[in-house]
């Protein structure tokens, strides 16, 4: 057995004598995520105000009908949902692409004179794929107004019939004598309108954006699913800093210096530290989305794939944790830097709060984080995309600090 391996082993078994800390690392992100997930439940009795939605729309129509679907947006109570940008087609489509709106809402063509004749006729929905809960929230109003609107064509279909025949007429043509009975009509079915009619003859279609050459993932929204990547990232940051900061404990007491009697170089210490933090953090990391997906019922999707960033992850956690060491003097500097920097990371890096909903400037800082390209890197596979980038950034970041960590820290040890 080398001796790294021996290292490597005594960890671990050290770890499981104890494993109290490392357990609760493991059970805190499942009941934030679960606590969350409860109060942001649309079931839920508790209402928590939404981000405003970036809602785009595409008038086709511009007629009656439409204008009362735009004039709904108006109200008070829309207007602090939604900010809402009228574009065309074209237009629309290259701002989605860009992840510059939530969801497009697209009203077809003929839409009032579709309703008026008792057409079905469809609104359609095209939501941000880099975005997993505002899209589902403007795809939910969609269908609402599509039954308002349904209900409401089927019910008064006589009188909007008379209004396409009258709208081009001169007010001269129209008499009120004409348009009284339909009046006295429309007031009583006002009355007795009580209940919902079906079928629908207007309904939403909805899709995705994707770019060219990409095929868009259908899937329901889980909400645990859109929290726990914070959460998970955030703590595991908190599970192997203890691993490394361990190197300052062993160097306080003497027994780094201890070891360096023996065969054992320096730079096989720090290997073997760093590799023992990234064990640590994928058994727990598996651990961790493995109960997500049975208490949660979070679809990973491709399990190659999170495997393969949940690595990445881990390595660029440990590396930067032992390069971090190499520059603390003991450990109480090391234990009063580590905490700082982890809840940094978690605040500019989306574990405190949505990617979507922090600041411009804050999502810039973000990217030099370890949680933004953890949490990015779900997102994406989720989705049926390759998280590439997210991929290339934690494997290179974690190479980097690794040979950082593996060029000054042993001298450091050396040096008592």
């Amino acid at each position: 057995m080398s001796r790294t391996t021996l290292i490597v082993r005594n960890d671990l078994r050290r770890r499981l004598r104890a494993p109290m800390a490392t357990i609760l690392f493991l059970v805190i992100p499942l009941a934030m995520t679960g606590v969350i997930g409860m109060v942001f439940n649309p079931g839920a009795d508790n209402r928590t105000q939404l981000p405003p939605i970036r809602l785009l729309v595409v008038d086709n129509d511009k007629d009656l009908a439409a204008k009362f679907l735009l004039g709904a947006f108006d109200q008070k109570e829309l207007k602090d949902m939604f900010q809402v940008t009228l574009t065309d087609t074209a237009t629309g489509e290259a701002l989605m692409r860009k992840g510059k709106a939530s969801a497009m809402l697209v009203i077809p063509e003929h839409f009032s004179d579709d309703l008026a004749d008792q057409k079905p006729t469809a609104l359609e929905v095209v939501k941000n794929p880099s975005e997993e809960f505002l899209p589902g929230v403007a795809e939910e109003f969609a269908a609402t107004m599509a039954v308002g609107f349904s209900a409401l064509a089927q019910v008064f279909a006589d009188e909007l019939k008379v209004i396409k025949s009258v709208r081009n007429l001169s007010l001269e043509a129209v008499t009120i004598a004409d348009m009284t009975p339909f009046l006295e009509m429309a007031r009583a079915k006002i009355i007795a309108l009580r209940s919902y009619l079906s079928p629908l003859l207007l309904t939403v279609s909805s899709s995705t954006t994707t770019r060219p050459g990409r095929e868009a993932r259908a899937s329901g929204f889980n909400i645990f699913s859109y929290i726990f990547p914070g959460m998970l990232i955030m703590f595991l940051l908190f599970t192997i800093e203890p691993s490394l900061r361990e190197i300052q404990n062993e160097r306080a007491d003497g027994k780094t210096r201890r070891m360096m009697f023996s065969p054992l170089s320096g730079l096989e210490l720090v290997t073997a530290r760093i590799f023992s933090g990234w064990l640590l953090g994928m058994a727990v990391c598996l651990l961790a989305m493995g109960a997500g997906t049975l208490i949660f019922g979070i679809d990973w999707v491709s399990y190659p794939l999170q495997l393969a960033l949940v690595a990445a992850a881990c390595l660029c956690c440990a590396a930067l944790f032992a390069m971090l060491n190499a520059f603390f003097r003991n450990k109480n500097q090391a234990g009063a830097f580590a905490s700082p920097i982890i809840l940094v990371f978690s605040a500019f890096g989306g574990s405190l709060l949505p990617l979507e909903q922090l600041p411009a400037g804050m999502r810039w800082v973000g990217r030099f984080t370890i949680n933004n390209w953890f949490i990015t890197g779900c997102r994406e596979i989720m989705d049926g995309r390759l998280p590439i980038a997210a991929l290339l950034v934690l494997t290179v970041s974690g190479l980097f600090f690794a040979a950082v960590a593996m060029a000054v820290l042993p001298r450091r040890l050396s040096a008592g």
